[in-house]
């Protein structure tokens, strides 16, 4: 992806980004992450609470572990971990910046989705996701 005029996503529009990723409570599975691992979402854990605060789901892996993922935004970008037994998720913790293309839509190269931080599109919200937990899966 090659963003000739692309700039740092907002804060406001990452906060925005969140709320929805948030309120979508994705339950869905697998998402393929390698030939013998996939994961299941098993909904949002942290619905009560801001987006600010980070965006929490549960996870768990076609061998049995389980653990929560984080979403949450720094001022590096977003801050992705997984939490759960050792040895979980190879990459652990990862900071991706965000940009915004010429079109408002927030994406990452790391993770190779683009996403509307407004937009009411479920499918473009669990297509997001769904690459969020490869890369931090990976």
């Amino acid at each position: 992806m090659l963003e000739l005029n692309a700039h740092a996503l907002s804060a406001d529009k990452a906060r925005t980004l969140l709320r929805k990723l948030r309120d979508l409570n994705l339950s869905t599975g697998p998402v393929a992450v390698t030939r013998d691992l996939a994961v299941f979402l098993g909904g949002c854990l942290s619905l009560d609470f801001p987006a600010e605060t980070g965006v929490r789901y549960r996870v768990r892996t076609t061998d049995g572990r389980e653990g929560q993922l984080e979403l949450l935004w720094g001022q590096k970008g977003l801050e992705l971990s997984a939490v759960g037994p050792v040895p979980f998720a190879p990459r652990g913790q990862l900071r991706i910046p965000l940009k915004q293309d010429r079109q408002g839509r927030a994406f990452a190269r790391e993770l190779g989705a683009r996403v509307l931080p407004e937009t009411t599109d479920t499918r473009a919200l669990e297509h997001f996701l769904r690459r969020v937990v490869r890369t931090v899966f990976r």
